[in-house]
């Protein structure tokens, strides 16, 4: 008689135990999936970062390309002044 509590409770903690485990397992399973879509928000913030980043070097390019060549023909039209 003594036994079969025993067998019970032996029983009963290892359900126990598999529940906690499986609360566990969730938990984990959760906080990776957080972990998964705060590094997939970071690349994706850095992909857009990294874009506009470009598009503004490309404006600074054209701008100064420009610059260059205004002042290029403003040197050449001193020059005509001077010869004239």
């Amino acid at each position: 008689m003594i036994k079969e509590p025993v067998k019970l409770k032996k029983k009963n903690q290892i359900l126990f135990d598999e529940e906690v485990s499986r609360k566990l397992q969730e938990d984990i399973n959760e906080e990776e999936r957080l972990v998964g879509e705060r590094a997939r928000q970071e690349e994706e913030a850095n992909i857009a970062l990294t874009e506009t980043w470009e598009d503004i070097q490309e404006k600074v390019d054209v701008d100064y390309q420009l610059a260059e060549r205004m002042q290029a023909e403003e040197q050449q039209e001193l020059n005509e002044e001077e010869k004239a």
